[in-house]
């Protein structure tokens, strides 16, 4: 039998780079969606074709479409994984996040290449954090509060999807994302390594965490098991405290720690001090820290309830934050980054 073609977006970062590997595993024939600017490390594989899109121009990109099709046939599913987090303002966020995935739905449709599937890769940030009374984790059932411009244009896309993509349609909102090639949490591990355990906010909160390989193999598994027109939260299925994801580390890297907890108000005053900088002095860079980020992450309440998507996979996350905590760091040190 021919094997389905599969067309990944943001094929070349952390979790797009996984999600290639996972779809080789399943017997995929993948159309690796980059950037020409990108730096390119996927899986050499006959299986793995690399395609440049130009999701600006809307007649360059049907024409591409048109190509793709009778050259290979149509798509029968795609994951559109492309996206930004970082940006200097509301409109880059929109441009990309919300406004790009609905040109390329469009032009999918112009170019009668509509596939089985259209899998958007979104992103916890939609919903916004849970109650921090109740501590209830949060569900696709609870309205969309987002508390930062990312998780505006994330809820933005969501929402179009929902009233009115005209293509079947899968939102997959996955939680903090770790493991081999991340670098979000490369610095906390550092500064464990280092002896000091930080934590912003001096009370309680709770996480919910994925690693990658877990993450890849539900949003690839959903393709033909999901339902259409599905939403689902992707995490390990377990919610963590702040300090259990110190505990882990400093136990797998046997050190001992001074623990930190930091107050969120001064470093909001430090963040607009910072966003203030580089709006004056380098407007064209963002930096990594900003009030937005902080009002994030230190949110009471990202604890989750991924239950459905496991439960629809028939299949149990093959990683806790032990042991994916301990699979990640030999690959730091095995890279060099640790």
């Amino acid at each position: 039998m021919k094997k389905p073609n599969l067309l990944i977006t943001g094929a070349s970062g952390f979790i797009g780079s996984h999600l290639i590997e996972e779809a080789i595993i399943q017997s995929y024939n993948i159309f690796a969606g980059v950037r020409k600017s990108s730096k390119i490390v996927l899986p050499v594989n006959p299986d793995v074709k690399v395609i440049y899109l130009d999701y600006y121009h809307n007649d360059i990109l049907i024409d591409q479409l048109i190509d793709l099709k009778n050259q290979f046939g149509r798509f029968d599913y795609i994951i559109h994984n492309a996206g930004i987090t970082r940006a200097n303002n509301i409109e880059d966020f929109n441009e990309i996040n919300n406004l790009l995935p609905q040109r390329l739905v469009q032009a999918l449709i112009s170019a009668e290449n509509i596939p089985d599937k259209f899998l958007l890769v979104c992103s916890m940030a939609a919903f916004g954090p849970g109650d921090k009374k109740t501590m209830t984790p949060i569900s696709v059932a609870q309205a969309m509060n987002p508390i930062s411009s990312y998780g505006n244009s994330k809820k933005a896309v969501s929402r179009y999807f929902q009233t009115q993509c005209p293509i079947p349609y899968i939102i997959v909102y996955p939680t903090a994302v770790y493991g081999p090639r991340d670098r979000d949490f490369i610095e906390f591990v550092q500064l464990i390594n280092k002896g000091f355990e930080p934590y912003l906010g001096l009370y309680r909160q709770l996480l919910s965490m994925v690693h990658v390989s877990d993450l890849s193999f539900a949003i690839v598994g959903l393709l033909k098991n999901g339902s259409k027109s599905g939403q689902y939260i992707v995490s390990d299925n377990r919610n963590y405290d702040k300090k259990e994801l110190g505990f882990i580390v400093k136990d797998i890297l046997k050190k001992k720690t001074f623990k930190l907890f930091i107050p969120v108000t001064p470093v909001l005053w430090i963040a607009g001090v910072i966003e203030f900088i580089y709006k004056t002095f380098a407007p064209t860079k963002t930096p990594l820290l900003t009030k937005e980020k902080i009002n994030e992450i230190s949110a009471a309440n990202w604890s989750c309830d991924a239950s459905e998507v496991w439960n629809v996979l028939e299949k149990q996350p093959k990683y806790n934050l032990q042991t994916g905590m301990n699979q990640t760091i030999e690959w730091y040190k095995a890279n060099g980054i640790l």
